[in-house]
């Protein structure tokens, strides 16, 4: 038997073949992602169990420096808290919901601004007017009783 020579990459040959190879897959999981779109929130939650375990087996598997899981050990991972997770299964969860997200479920960017809320005059005064009848001296009381308040009035 003769030994294999070692194929030796640049950085940035490197690079460019992540590049294709995750271009490659992408390009593939446009049905899957076509197909997630449709499900309810029940269906969404089973394909990213699935996805997320299916995916931690195959990376357990070849990474030299973390032990392999059958798919059983990679959704007892998956069921787990984030908090009781050892570093081996938190960095394989993670991974698996990171690829979850690039190839299946693709969320909308968010331009990170929160929605501004606008009150209206009629609203402005009748808050004024609760905090000036509530009896609590404290503000943080005050506060709760307020945000109580608010609350009835989004449920008219």
């Amino acid at each position: 038997m003769t030994k294999a020579k070692a194929i030796v990459l640049s950085f940035e040959q490197f690079a460019e073949g992540c590049g294709r190879s995750d271009g490659m897959t992408l390009n593939a999981s446009d049905d899957y992602h076509k197909q997630y779109l449709r499900l309810d929130a029940d269906g969404k939650a089973n394909w990213e169990m699935r996805y997320v375990t299916n995916y931690i087996v195959g990376y357990t598997d070849s990474r030299k420096t973390m032990p392999s899981m059958t798919l059983k050990q990679a959704i007892d991972a998956f069921g787990k808290k984030r908090t009781e997770r050892s570093r081996n299964e938190e960095l394989a969860v993670n991974a698996g919901k990171a690829k979850f997200r690039y190839h299946i479920s693709r969320p909308e960017k968010s331009s990170g601004k929160k929605p501004v809320v606008r009150f209206t005059a009629e609203q402005r005064t009748a808050c004024d007017n609760a905090l000036a009848s509530f009896p609590a001296t404290k503000l943080a009381d005050q506060i709760k009783m307020l945000r109580a308040y608010l609350a009835t009035l989004e449920a008219q």
